[in-house]
């Protein structure tokens, strides 16, 4: 998932444990799937239905909205689990779904009537020292990731919501607080091992091809990822906190404050990361940086974002993991329907749009948030192009449209205020959209997801996964 900040039902603590995969059972237990076929648990994988005691924890995902039942869960420990996961639902024609950290916003990772491959019990991770190289299952959670490299003083530029997956992360892109100034979490990806969707596992020293698709190229689509390989950064000593409120804003006031902001992030220093965050009739303007003290150009920004501000948050510097946890996010399940609101060069692609949209979220039917993150810096390096499938470098700015509710009743209407925001972007020529924050309503989202590359990753899904297994509302066709 994303780097969604500032909603308080998603900053609550609650750690997450590596030893998952200590629940699953060495032993065997057959269980019938059907009158023909029968899914048999072992030391490797655990196929759950959805009488066993154990279903509804694992079908749980992120977003209550999504209320999807797949007819069978694969409790994978290991790789051969996972491709026995993966030769049973092909015996049984079921279509494959994968969860890691169950966190896709459309619930991409689970299914009606399928077979989900639940990756959270394979989440260990290894660091070399020599090499400073990270080894990762993609069932482990970004703040485990972040606290075990901590003790080798190094760092994964990843997301800041402790309970996603790194596996699904990646395989979107993975943007957060250091990507401006190391890239992208899928930049740092080197090395891959993956099931295919004929239940083969392969190496991406072998296929290079594989490697660049893995790369921002989307999850759910040919393979199941099984390990991961990371180059690391060294981790920054400390992490500074700056926050600004504006209450009480009419459209047209804050449609004046984004263009300052985008105006400020001109010349934002490539440590730093900001978002600009309207709730309603308040704004919030979140900034971050990892040096240890301000620039000349920040301290710049930071006296111009005082202005109008009915508060000032006292500046925040802690060391850098605690830092970091500060905005961890929740781990308890809730309801939203949160989706890409496009990328940006700058305010002009806004301009037209931003009061309208501003009267829109400021209606008081329900909590709906416009987010705008900072992209740009080490994201922009054009010698990662040819490198990655990610296809959107060129942007500086990320949007996110997020709504929240309390009750089931409330999905509809959640769901409308989302189709007639995303519609005044579209009607305004956004068309870019980021593959970790999926709409399933997004038209053309192929290329708004993948650009041109998707040609290139349909070869691809013909080669690994020609029976198309693995699939979604969204994944990339044979």
């Amino acid at each position: 998932m994303s780097t969604t900040l500032l909603h308080p039902a998603r900053r609550k603590f609650l750690l997450d444990s590596l030893a998952i995969a200590a629940s699953i059972p060495a032993f065997y237990h057959p269980i019938s799937a059907s009158a023909d076929n029968a899914a048999v648990s072992n030391s490797n994988v655990r196929f759950l239905l959805r009488n066993d005691a154990d279903y509804l924890k694992h079908r749980q995902i992120f977003n209550k909205r999504i209320t999807a039942m797949p007819k069978i869960i694969a409790v994978c420990a290991n790789e051969k689990g996972v491709q026995e996961a993966i030769l049973y639902a092909r015996q049984a024609n079921l279509p494959v779904a994968v969860k890691s950290g169950g966190h896709s916003f459309e619930g991409f990772s689970t299914n009606d009537g399928g077979l989900m491959i639940d990756l959270s019990g394979m989440n260990m991770p290894r660091y070399d020292q020599a090499s400073k190289v990270l080894t990762v299952q993609p069932g482990a959670k970004l703040e485990n990731v972040y606290g075990f490299l901590n003790m080798h003083g190094r760092l994964l530029p990843a997301g800041s919501c402790a309970s996603v997956g790194a596996g699904g992360l990646t395989l979107g892109g993975g943007y957060g607080f250091f990507a401006r100034q190391y890239g992208l979490t899928c930049d740092h990806l080197q090395r891959v091992r993956l099931v295919d969707g004929k239940g083969n596992l392969l190496d991406s020293k072998d296929d290079p091809e594989l490697l660049w698709a893995c790369k921002g190229g989307g999850n759910g689509n040919f393979g199941i990822i099984t390990e991961m390989e990371f180059k690391t950064q060294p981790a920054p000593a400390t992490f500074s906190g700056y926050r600004y409120k504006y209450r009480n804003l009419t459209p047209e006031a804050a449609t004046q404050l984004a263009e300052r902001w985008f105006g400020l992030m001109k010349t934002l220093p490539n440590t730093c990361y900001s978002a600009w965050v309207l709730n309603g009739k308040q704004l919030t303007v979140l900034l971050t940086d990892t040096n240890p003290t301000p620039t000349a150009e920040l301290k710049i920004i930071l006296a111009k974002l005082k202005t109008g501000a009915s508060d000032i948050m006292t500046p925040r510097q802690d060391q850098f993991l605690t830092g970091i946890q500060r905005y961890r996010g929740g781990t308890e399940p809730m309801y939203f329907k949160n989706v890409s609101a496009g990328y940006y060069n700058g305010f002009n692609d806004l301009k037209a749009l931003l009061p309208a949209i501003c009267k829109k979220i400021a209606a008081p039917k329900m909590t709906t948030l416009l987010q705008i993150n900072t992209l740009g810096g080490a994201i922009n390096n054009p010698a990662l192009e040819s490198t990655a499938a990610y296809p959107h470098r060129k942007f500086g700015f990320l949007g996110e449209l997020q709504t929240y509710y309390d009750k089931p009743t409330q999905t509809k209407d959640a769901e409308q205020v989302v189709r007639e925001i995303q519609g005044m972007f579209a009607a305004g020529g956004i068309k870019a959209h980021y593959r970790n924050y999926p709409d399933v309503e997004i038209k053309a989202w192929e290329t708004a997801y993948y650009g041109a590359n998707y040609p290139r990753l349909q070869a691809l899904k013909r080669k690994l996964d020609p029976d198309n297994v693995i699939r979604h509302p969204q994944s990339v066709r044979v």
